[in-house]
Formats: C-alpha cells, structure tokens, sequence
C-alpha cells in the first residue's frame, strides 16, 4: 500500500541520516543504503547507481541490487558530451536536464526511438525512473530502477517527494565526502 511503501522510505531516510551523522561515514556504504531503500520500497526488479567517468565524461553504471545489477551496471553508458549537431538520446537528455523522470512504457514509439543501444541490447526494461544527480548545474550521477512490467511503477505525490529526498542524500554525502 502507499502508506506501507512511504513509511519504509521514512525508515530509510532516517538510517540515512543517522549514517551521515556518524564520524567518517562510507560513501560507498550511503549510497547502498539509498539504493536498497528505494528497491525494497517499491519492489524495484533492480535500482542501478551511475557515477561520471572522469575519462570519457560519460555516467558509467558501477552498481546496483536486484535482478542481474552487478552484471548489467557496466553495460550502462550515459553520454554528456555529444558530438555537434546529435541529438541526445532519452537518458542523456534527462541527465543534462537534470529532470527526474518516470517512463511508464518503454515501448511507445516516441519513447523507443530515443533509447540508447546500450539500454535495449543490455537491460531493455518496459518501466524505468531516472533520478538525475547534479552539483552547480552538471550532472555526474544517475539513480536508475526499473520493474518488469509496463505500467508497474505507480508513484504518487508522496512517494515522488521521499525518492527525492533520497536522491538529494546521496548529493549530499557527496558533498560531504569531498
């Protein structure tokens, strides 16, 4: 139920909270937490965290929970920089935007051709959420989960706002931490 789902994300932003409060607190042991919030809360198959590659500049997956996570992270590849005059498929559009966004049905025309390759050759998922990550304007992080099942991810109001909040935790062990 929504009250079930909004009060074990409560639980998880408090464990947050209490987390970064601690005297030399694991970045990496945060971010775990954010993500194993998020999917057992809403039952995600998987939830995947994308960091920005300082190389190629591109979000490279680098882990996850859930159905195939750690083998399906590296497969993940947002491109920021593109080359002048392409346009930026779905992900890089949401990222540099920095617009969280719920794609209900992957397979909807509009929405299907602007996936990346890499996302249909390796994951394909019919449902996903973005949670973009972004300090001063540039983005260099993604919160990626997905169900299923078309359709599947339901998220009211409340629920968005405490995805959010999560998202916005892991922006701010990263600021600790740096």
């Amino acid at each position: 139920s929504p009250d079930e789902v909004a009060q074990l994300l409560v639980a998880g932003i408090q464990d947050v909270t209490n987390t970064m409060a601690s005297e030399g607190f694991k970045l990496n042991e945060v971010l775990r937490m954010i993500l194993e919030t998020m999917w057992r809360a809403l039952a995600f198959r998987r939830v995947l965290f994308c960091l920005r590659d300082a190389k190629t500049g591109a979000l490279v997956g680098r882990f996850g929970l859930g159905d195939g996570a750690d083998r399906l992270a590296p497969a993940m590849r947002v491109a920021l920089r593109l080359a002048p005059g392409s346009a930026p498929d779905l992900f890089s559009a949401v990222c540099l935007k920095g617009a969280d966004t719920l794609i209900s049905d992957a397979s909807a025309a509009p929405i299907a051709a602007r996936l990346p390759a890499w996302f249909r050759q390796s994951i394909d998922a019919p449902t996903f959420l973005l949670l973009p990550l972004a300090l001063k304007g540039a983005p260099f992080g993604l919160i990626y989960a997905d169900k299923a099942k078309a359709g599947a991810i339901d998220l009211g109001e409340k629920e968005l706002s405490l995805l959010r909040t999560l998202r916005n935790q892991a922006l701010m062990a990263f600021r600790q931490a740096s």
